[in-house]
């Protein structure tokens, strides 16, 4: 499980980045991929979370579960604020953003046990009543996640022009 789990983190990496190989910094940090949000603002966006997805496994064997994330502001917030907050940040700030916190997430599964990684956890998910092992978490929570932002890049990349004005800034 741990070698798989680690192999699967490394590809969705590298899948993300071979997306954006074949566009310029130009595109990708001014052209509009998903709403308001350019490819810097999706990777700033999943490096954000990836620190989070981090601190979750790193709570669930020093707390016995992952902290509930704060319910007293929405997704939308704390993704616009985040979005906000990374702005100002330039291309090669963001990138390595996500590949040290890629990185660090790598490094704490391959110093994780089998059972570490089959340690049963609540969501810490507003709203969700279910527990998951902690490689589901990595999975569904870093990995799915990436590969979603992944799709929208590749799904953009075939039909820019239509993304584009469809999701101009009124």
């Amino acid at each position: 499980m741990k070698s798989e789990l680690i192999g699967k983190l490394e590809r969705n990496r590298d899948e993300l980045f071979k997306a954006l190989e074949d566009l310029s910094e130009t595109q990708i940090t001014t052209l509009r991929v998903l709403d308001a949000w350019t490819i810097k603002d999706l990777v700033g966006h999943l490096a954000f979370w990836e620190r989070v997805i981090h601190t979750h496994v790193r709570e669930s064997y020093t707390e016995g579960r992952p902290r509930l994330v704060k319910t007293d502001e929405s997704d939308d917030d704390v993704n616009a604020r985040q979005a906000s907050k990374r702005h100002v940040w330039n291309w090669a700030r963001v990138r390595a953003e996500f590949e040290n916190a890629r990185g660090a997430l790598i490094e704490r599964v391959k110093g994780l046990s089998e059972s570490e990684l089959s340690f049963q956890v609540p969501s810490p998910w507003r709203g969700e009543q279910r527990f998951y092992s902690v490689a589901q978490m990595i999975e569904e929570d870093a990995i799915d996640h990436c590969r979603e932002h992944i799709e929208q890049i590749e799904q953009w990349k075939r039909h820019p022009t239509a993304s584009e004005q469809s999701h101009a800034k009124p």
